[in-house]
């Protein structure tokens, strides 16, 4: 058997285990017992913001909510204080004060990732995810590495490829038709369908939120779109829970809190160059030690 012959066997066989795995981890999901509220209150609110942006999301509407009620001010260069009285209201807004009071200076940048990591708001996930909301972050975690070792292989060989068409490498001297054919061109069908199939199924078993979790989603947005414009006391986080930052009207808190996002995905993105953990998306958090952390949907 040739060399060209041996990656065509080797990406079909891995290529029909890593979809069969991926629809085995799309099936598995717990069968939904309860939905998610839809009243704007702290269990509801919280709920839907991780549906829609998971634990960044949560940060995000606590942070705005508290800003809009004056209980917390941002200016300076990112700089988070604490107004008196600072009272919380539920143990995600306690979340966010203690979490102030840990942060050297405020910084928003560092304030928000903390805020996404405390119990409060890893435990939301933890709820969703037994009521068949959202998928845990292990699973599917096999199927993520066995999807990126798929494709950083074909990739490998597409490269040796190019390399042995200009050295004669690899030229294992079978007759091929035609005979003069490269060998980069003889893999390319096989490497570009392997890294087909392993994008799209990494891509499968990242999406956190089940069918049921995105209508219950729905249903949310649905109910509370026009208390999103509304005088209530949370109006900015449930403008946030619902919308995202880039929604917001207070134009200085809108854009510290993307500032705070951005720097959040670069450090991620810097992580993974310098690891083998995964990248920003909070869907793929469970291969960096079963914690819902990361930035987005």
């Amino acid at each position: 058997m040739s060399f060209a012959q041996l990656v065509y066997w080797a990406v079909a066989a891995s290529s029909v285990v890593l979809i069969a795995g991926t629809v085995h981890t799309r099936r598995a999901t717990p069968s939904p017992r309860t939905t998610v509220l839809v009243d704007v209150d702290s269990h509801g609110l919280w709920e839907n913001a991780f549906l829609a942006g998971g634990p960044g999301r949560v940060a995000d509407a606590a942070i705005a909510g508290m800003h809009g009620d004056g209980r917390l001010a941002i200016g300076g260069p990112g700089t988070v204080t604490a107004r008196r009285p600072a009272v919380s209201h539920d143990p995600v807004e306690s979340a966010v004060l203690e979490a102030l009071a840990r942060t050297p200076g405020g910084s928003l940048t560092r304030l928000r990732p903390t805020v996404m990591r405390s119990a409060a708001v890893q435990q939301i996930g933890d709820r969703l995810a037994d009521r068949g909301l959202l998928r845990r972050p292990e699973a599917g975690r096999r199927w993520r590495q066995l999807a990126r070792l798929q494709i950083g292989a074909c990739m490998c060989v597409f490269f040796l490829g190019i390399f042995q068409s200009v050295t004669g490498a690899l030229d294992d001297g079978a007759p091929q038709y035609p005979q003069n054919m490269p060998f980069v061109l003889k893999v390319t069908p096989a490497v570009f369908a392997g890294i087909f199939v392993g994008t799209l199924c990494r891509s499968a078993v990242r999406r956190r939120i089940t069918k049921a979790g995105k209508r219950a989603l729905k249903q949310f947005r649905t109910a509370n779109r026009a208390a999103v414009a509304g005088p209530a006391d949370r109006s900015a986080a449930l403008t946030v829970a619902v919308g995202g930052v880039a929604v917001l009207v207070d134009r200085v808190l809108r854009d510290h809190l993307l500032e705070a996002q951005r720097a959040a995905a670069g450090s991620a993105a810097a992580a993974a160059v310098s690891s083998t953990g995964p990248g920003a998306d909070w869907s793929a958090a469970g291969d960096s030690g079963g914690t819902w952390c990361g930035s987005g949907s």
